[in-house]
């Protein structure tokens, strides 16, 4: 199904190794962007003489960052550069296209660097910065698995820990609820207690009831004797009466005097 080519591939279990010649270093104020190695890299070659005199390194280049030896000495340790320093690394075009460089802060201070080494071929270089853009890519993997690794584990220590405290601290907000439950039915009273009152005042309720319509119904009957015996009374008594006489004809209306009989 897959073709020979397709999977063929070059595996070391060793790091990329490379062979350059060190050009030198020098301070610079920019950490990273376009043509901001330019400057201190064309500065470096413009003094650094013959090709032939710069002395040989050997350049090793992996997740952890970069080392440089030099070649002539066997038991040189060599330097080391982290690469949670390194912040910018390019084949610098402009300069010379041979040349591999790379910014990285100072051990001793927190001034920045620009390295510069100088290799037989243009693809070596390119190489070189392959390579390196390549570690910063799994290098950034790896510290952001182990962050939310460390960050998961961190959780759960936190919630463990609550957990284990929280156990406690719900037994007695369980018996502190119970003793307020207690002492607020020992204020109120029981159910069966209030009930009772309730009905007695019910029944003090009907017992005014019943008292008032009584007293009501009393007064109506004596208000209405009473209208009885007013009637009776103005009945017996002898009514008022009054004749009004007749007037002649041609006599004046003013003048005449109705005769009233008592």
């Amino acid at each position: 199904m897959w073709s020979a080519t397709k999977v063929r591939a070059r595996i070391t279990e060793t790091d990329p190794v490379f062979k350059a010649r060190y050009i030198g270093c020098a301070e610079t104020f920019v950490a990273s962007g376009q043509g901001c190695t330019t400057g201190p890299v064309q500065k470096l070659w413009d003094n650094a003489g013959s090709e032939r005199e710069l002395k040989k390194v050997t350049i090793t280049i992996n997740t952890n960052g970069i080392t440089m030896k030099e070649s002539e000495k066997k038991k040189d340790q060599g330097r080391f550069y982290p690469i949670e320093n390194i912040s910018f690394c390019n084949a610098d075009v402009a300069v010379n296209e041979r040349i591999f460089c790379w910014i990285c802060k100072a051990a001793e201070s927190p001034s920045l660097q620009v390295y510069a080494v100088i290799c037989s071929t243009k693809e070596e270089a390119k190489s070189m910065s392959l390579v390196m853009s390549r570690a910063f890519q799994i290098a950034y993997k790896e510290w952001k698995t182990t962050k939310n690794r460390e960050e998961r584990e961190s959780k759960k220590v936190k919630t463990k820990n609550q957990t284990q405290k929280g156990q406690p601290i719900s037994l007695k907000d369980s018996a502190s609820q119970a003793d307020s439950d207690s002492v607020h039915s020992s204020e109120s009273g029981s159910a069966p207690d209030s009930q009772k009152l309730c009905r007695r005042d019910s029944g003090c309720q009907t017992e005014t009831d019943d008292l008032s319509n009584g007293l009501n119904s009393s007064l109506k009957i004596k208000d209405s004797s009473l209208d009885t015996v007013s009637e009776n009374k103005i009945s017996n008594k002898n009514p008022v009466k009054t004749e009004v006489g007749t007037v002649p004809e041609g006599t004046d209306v003013q003048s005449a005097e109705p005769e009233v009989l008592y």
